[in-house]
């Protein structure tokens, strides 16, 4: 869906508006929203939301950070948007991944409480089992965020209709909360 005439923003925007858009999805019924579902945030919108989000990094581990196997995402919202997952057995990965996007759009369904952050021009990089540049698939991956303004409701679900993430996918495909990570400078 083509993007409204002043929508483009920075790169730090941009990244906030992908993993806005991407949450909303995520916040769907089933895989996830259908675009035709969906449509672009207000200017206002999506800088509030970019302006929440920028600078943020939520994490979280199925079923703990210390269990074996474990499944793990980290949400980043530092220079943009990024995604890392990792599948590990015995303290050790097994498939670690990463996509990011500098830019992304921010998607709604009318309901602001509920937003999608579409990632565009997504690049990756596999870490394990082999090391390669642009091999995870994203087609149509995108994140679903509940309740952005509220720190202690907010709520995160990965969209991935096609199927197309590698391990630990799917994994977080219902609402989940994220620990959000503190950073001291």
């Amino acid at each position: 869906m083509p993007m409204p005439s002043g929508t483009r923003f920075g790169s730090r925007e941009g990244l906030a508006l992908i993993l806005l858009s991407a949450l909303t999805a995520l916040a769907g019924c089933g895989d996830g929203p259908h675009s035709d579902d969906l449509y672009p945030v207000d200017r206002e919108t999506f800088e509030r939301v970019t302006a929440e989000l920028e600078g943020r990094s939520f994490r979280q581990f199925h079923p703990s950070v210390d269990a074996s196997p474990r499944r793990g995402v980290i949400i980043d919202f530092h220079d943009g948007f990024s995604m890392w997952a990792q599948y590990a057995r015995d303290g050790r990965a097994v498939y670690e991944w990463e996509i990011t996007a500098d830019d992304y759009r921010i998607e709604s369904s009318g309901d602001a409480s509920e937003l999608v952050l579409v990632p565009a021009d997504v690049t990756s990089a596999q870490q394990f089992p082999d090391g390669c540049s642009d091999c995870i698939p994203t087609s149509d991956v995108s994140i679903s965020v509940r309740h952005v303004f509220d720190s202690d409701e907010m709520t995160f679900r990965i969209n991935d209709p096609d199927k197309v993430l590698p391990l630990p996918f799917p994994v977080f495909t219902s609402w989940t909360r994220f620990d959000e990570d503190e950073y001291v400078e």
